[in-house]
């Protein structure tokens, strides 16, 4: 069975259970519709889960799951990762994948161009693009405000800042 992460678990809210879902994948109507989640901590879920209320505050979701009662419960599961089935996924017009969306993009530092994104991988504490060079090597980049800049969607190019080192130009 394939998995697809639809956000994380952020910041507990209340003494019930409840907390943020940390970059969501869908909307508050989509993610009401679903009748159960997966919670895990590495690349596949570890349980399953009762999706019991979902709220907006504000532009964040508030996610309360059935079995999770108490903020210490809430709090042990920060940074776990929500998944949903990929057939449920592929239910859902409103999920955004952004995984396989941004394969095919040119990668550019400082208007160079350095090579394509090859592969994506979702994790719980980030995604991590790969993108393959002019000479063939593959280099691994965080998917964080740190090294990727600017996105533009319409010309399908990812502007990034790399570390001395993270790019082998041999």
């Amino acid at each position: 069975m394939t998995f697809k992460i639809i956000g994380y678990v952020g910041r507990s809210f209340g003494l019930e259970g409840k907390f943020f879902l940390s970059k969501p994948r869908l909307d508050a109507q989509a993610l009401r519709s679903l009748k159960y989640v997966y919670v895990g901590s590495g690349a596949e879920p570890d349980d399953v889960h009762e999706v019991l209320a979902v709220e907006e505050r504000g532009t964040r979701l508030c996610v309360q799951l059935g079995t999770v009662d108490s903020r210490e419960q809430a709090d042990r599961l920060t940074h776990s990762a929500l998944f949903i089935t990929g057939k449920q996924a592929d239910r859902l017009p409103d999920f955004h994948d952004d995984a396989s969306s941004f394969i095919g993009y040119e990668v550019r530092r400082d208007g160079e161009v350095l090579g394509t994104v090859s592969d994506w991988k979702t994790l719980p504490a980030q995604d991590v693009m790969t993108f393959t060079t002019m000479n063939g090597s593959d280099v691994m980049v965080p998917f964080v405000d740190a090294f990727i800049l600017a996105v533009d969607k319409k010309k399908r190019i990812l502007h990034v800042r790399l570390l001395e080192g993270m790019l082998n130009e041999d």
